[in-house]
């Protein structure tokens, strides 16, 4: 089984990570590919900078992001492979999926209210249109520890 895991190192993808290592356990033969992608606006740059030096620091970004998702992939046994791209981020993921064959896309959402969702659309909701194979969202909920001490 081949596990597309598109990784920002935010709270929602560790949580599709977690998820999709879970489901890499119950398969002899599983690998999980752990893809980051970078551009002008995750790299918070200006596009007047030279198309290389962009690409470098989003190698650099990428590299950094994904050295723990790697790491908890060979604590957890589970074959994985780091992909780092630059590019629009949901047709990067797509495209990728489509290269390397992936049987199915695990990625974390926000949890955008619907409006806001709406409005701005998310890359979630834009990979789910496109993606030709099975795409599992991963939300992000609070901890037990968090409920309780909203109810209680």
């Amino acid at each position: 089984m081949k596990l597309l895991i598109p990784f920002d190192g935010s709270a929602a993808a560790a949580h599709a990570l977690a998820h999709a290592l879970h489901l890499a356990e119950h398969s002899a033969d599983s690998l999980l590919i752990l893809l980051n992608v970078q551009n002008v606006q995750t790299l918070g740059l200006s596009d007047i900078l030279p198309r290389e030096e962009i690409a470098a620091l989003g190698a650099e970004a990428s590299e950094a992001l994904l050295a723990k998702p790697v790491c908890q992939c060979g604590i957890a046994g589970i074959r994985c492979a780091a992909r780092a791209e630059h590019g629009p981020v949901a047709e990067t993921i797509v495209q990728v999926a489509r290269e390397t064959k992936a049987d199915q896309i695990v990625m974390g959402t926000r949890g955008l209210g619907r409006l806001q969702g709406l409005v701005l659309g998310s890359v979630a909701t834009q990979v789910v249109h496109l993606a030709d194979v099975p795409v599992t969202l991963v939300k992000e909920t609070k901890s037990k520890a968090a409920r309780h001490s909203a109810v209680g």
